[in-house]
């Protein structure tokens, strides 16, 4: 799920970072910037397939199993779990998010 939430892709939180930083670039008289944020967007997603290829692929025939964790080791399973959860919270309600904050800048 962090992988594909570097790629930036939807509706994860970090796809909303990058669309922000290609709309500022553009709005801000920058325009060869925005395509170039996603063209960087394109060319890392190549670059993530090579680590997300292998947790599709089927497992060796031969290969032996890894062990199960026990409670103590179960924890980084549930962080990642949370992690996942939040950016897809946060790219979810994103639009809310920017409001609350913008109108906090205001004040």
């Amino acid at each position: 799920m962090a992988l594909l939430g570097l790629v930036g892709t939807p509706p994860l939180a970090v796809f909303v970072g990058k669309l922000t930083t290609a709309t500022a670039a553009w709005d801000g008289g920058h325009a060869w910037l925005a395509p170039v944020v996603m063209l960087n967007s394109v060319l890392s997603l190549f670059y993530y397939l090579r680590w997300l290829a292998p947790s599709f692929s089927q497992p060796d025939r031969g290969a032996t199993a890894l062990p199960k964790p026990n409670g103590s080791a179960a924890w980084p399973t549930a962080v990642a779990a949370l992690a996942a959860t939040a950016s897809l919270v946060i790219g979810i309600s994103a639009g809310v998010l920017w409001t609350v904050v913008d109108g906090i800048a205001v004040i």
